[in-house]
């Protein structure tokens, strides 16, 4: 796609308090498909929740795991690594505040985990317990499974097939989806891969999906869930951009 200087794209992405190179692969992602994106960095550390106002777009990025004390699951505490509270509350701000807006979302991972949340759903605390097969990476290797991808979905329109293979790295997924979402996407084994609005007239974009993208930035799929997003935010920030 390209873009001109009357209408940089600015994206919010949440700091994934990983090593720098983690991070970088989501921007690098996002710059393979628009080199001209200017990007912001959200994080409970900077506390900037305020430069919301002057993006129009968000990444919400993977990482450790939502605290169960979030979706009412107390009881498994002990079931759960990575937990940051600051960052889950931080990023459940952000995501009232972008809604509040009506900006584009994409959500990878975690991400996609916090969002469901933020809307009032619920989490498998570890999907083995609950009876689903692994998908975690398995000696030091991307895990990968088929996709099975609703035909009427924006996934679908992304992936142009109704099944596609997909790396993962996640212990937890969506259990209940939270207001206003439908699954566009499963596993073989019945774990909800991806989920978006399920009613979309009106509706800002919103895209979340389980599996990693930025860690195949060359493959035509990750590339198209991409530009789905970029569209969108380019059209946002054109509506945002006074006109001379």
């Amino acid at each position: 796609m390209s873009n001109d200087s009357t209408t940089a794209m600015k994206i919010g992405v949440t700091d994934n308090l990983r090593p720098e190179p983690n991070l970088q692969r989501y921007l690098d992602w996002i710059l393979s498909v628009e080199p001209s994106v200017e990007f912001v960095k959200f994080s409970h550390e900077k506390d900037n929740l305020g430069d919301a106002n002057g993006i129009s777009g968000v990444l919400l990025t993977g990482g450790g795991d939502v605290h169960p004390e979030f979706y009412g699951r107390l009881d498994a505490t002990d079931k759960v690594s990575g937990t940051d509270r600051l960052r889950d509350q931080f990023e459940l701000a952000l995501i009232d505040k972008v809604l509040e807006r009506d900006i584009p979302i994409l959500a990878v991972c975690r991400g996609m985990q916090i969002l469901n949340v933020a809307l009032g759903g619920s989490l498998l605390v570890d999907l083995q317990e609950a009876g689903f097969e692994d998908h975690t990476t398995k000696e030091d290797e991307d895990y990968k499974h088929t996709l099975h991808v609703d035909p009427h979905s924006l996934v679908f329109f992304a992936a142009g097939d109704p099944e596609m293979e997909v790396n993962t790295y996640h212990h937890q997924a969506i259990d209940r989806l939270g207001r206003g979402l439908m699954a566009s996407a499963f596993s073989s084994d019945g774990v909800i891969e991806a989920a978006e609005w399920a009613i979309k007239d009106g509706m800002p974009f919103l895209l979340a999906v389980q599996w990693h993208p930025e860690r195949s930035p060359k493959d035509e799929f990750s590339r198209n869930i991409a530009s789905l997003f970029l569209r969108e935010v380019l059209r946002t920030t054109r509506l945002k951009t006074p006109q001379l």
